[in-house]
């Protein structure tokens, strides 16, 4: 039983130490809509806040890296930024 709590806490020392950089992502874009009122048209702006996600649905929020591995989710929400045709659309990535 000894072996087993000590193998345990070196296995769970070794995932710890294993993951260097972690970051979440997340993007903002505004979205106006007019809307007909009884004193004529008024614009109402929306924030939408989400994650980006692959074809098969798989959401890109967070990404831990090992050393000497090459950061993937920043370059793919810098991707996404330089390709939409949203005039405001914006992305945070922050280490956690």
């Amino acid at each position: 039983m000894k072996r087993l709590g000590i193998l345990f806490f070196v296995g769970f020392t070794v995932s710890l130490v294993s993951c260097e950089k972690c970051t979440r992502c997340s993007f903002t874009y505004d979205v106006t809509t007019i809307i007909q009122t009884v004193n004529g048209e008024e614009e109402q702006t929306t924030t939408i806040t989400g994650f980006l996600s692959d074809t098969a649905g798989l959401t890109f929020r967070e990404e831990c890296l090992k050393k000497d591995e090459p950061e993937t989710i920043t370059q793919y929400y810098q991707a996404k930024k330089d390709t939409t045709v949203l005039d405001n659309f914006e992305f945070v990535c922050e280490p956690f």
